[in-house]
């Protein structure tokens, strides 16, 4: 059983801490998932509909965590008083969820939806291999890829051609594909162990050099704005300083923050190059 599932009525837990367990994604590193996506939409092309999409994105990204837990008790053939609580939360954020939506189609149409649609599949893709235990590749790659749909969606939304608006989820893959391999490989290296096969330090530095190469040619074709190779381009810096011999040592925790500063840096510097 995956350790992000709190036990049940663990010894010392107040009603606060119960809440966070079912209601808050237990990865700190997930916020960026759905926040950098975001903020290059809404400060790219920003709208009314828009706001509306990330208020239903918000509500779909939370909508994971209690489902995890309620399926995770329904497998154990048991009902406890997070159960019932992450319950309440699943109806919650997805009413949210719905309610975004529905404003976001009176707002701006059936367009918007097409680039959430397409992403459907991965999202469906990360929700069963997240029910798994452990953190697998799959659902680490597929749900920033699928989350960062939000970004073409938000675009539409303003009233964008579809041809800068999926540059931007182009840009955000770009973004987040390379950075789950770099902090995969980077926390297999401070624990001292031997690298998955294709998650080593010289396939982290040729997804970033592949994501500098596509970013590079959006840029060419006046899709996206220069930034956006500055911006991969310091990615590919922060790699190969990072998993070099030089790195810092940094915590988990304080990894993660760097990562997310990096993320926003990146998103900022295209988003306000609009």
């Amino acid at each position: 059983m995956s350790n992000s599932i709190p036990s049940a009525r663990a010894p010392g837990d107040t009603g606060r801490a119960l809440v966070r367990s079912v209601a808050l994604p237990a990865e700190k590193g997930s916020y960026s998932l759905v926040s950098e996506p975001i903020v290059l939409g809404l400060v790219a092309a920003p709208s009314w509909a828009g706001l509306a999409l990330a208020v239903a994105a918000v509500g779909v990204f939370l909508f994971n965590r209690p489902l995890k837990v309620t399926l995770t008790d329904r497998r154990r053939g048991r009902s406890y008083a997070r159960t019932a609580l992450a319950r309440r939360f699943l109806l919650i954020y997805a009413a949210v969820a719905a309610a975004g939506f529905a404003v976001a189609l009176v707002l701006g149409g059936w367009r918007p939806f097409v680039p959430l649609v397409v992403a459907a599949p991965l999202l469906g893709l990360f929700a069963v291999y997240d029910q798994r235990p452990g953190r697998s590749w799959q659902a680490e790659l597929a749900a920033p890829v699928a989350f960062a749909a939000i970004v073409a969606a938000i675009a539409v939304a303003d009233g964008w051609a579809w041809t800068p608006a999926l540059a931007l989820w182009g840009f955000m893959v770009a973004r987040a594909v390379p950075a789950v391999l770099f902090i995969r490989a980077r926390l297999r290296l401070d624990k001292g162990r031997p690298a998955a096969p294709g998650e080593g330090t010289p396939a982290v530095i040729l997804s970033h050099v592949a994501a500098l190469l596509a970013v590079a040619a959006l840029v060419w074709a006046a899709w996206l704005p220069w930034t956006a190779v500055l911006a991969v381009g310091i990615l590919l810096a922060r790699a190969a300083w990072g998993l070099s011999p030089w790195r810092g040592s940094f915590s988990a925790v304080v990894l993660g923050l760097l990562e997310t500063g990096f993320g926003l840096l990146a998103v900022l510097l295209v988003a306000l190059a609009y």
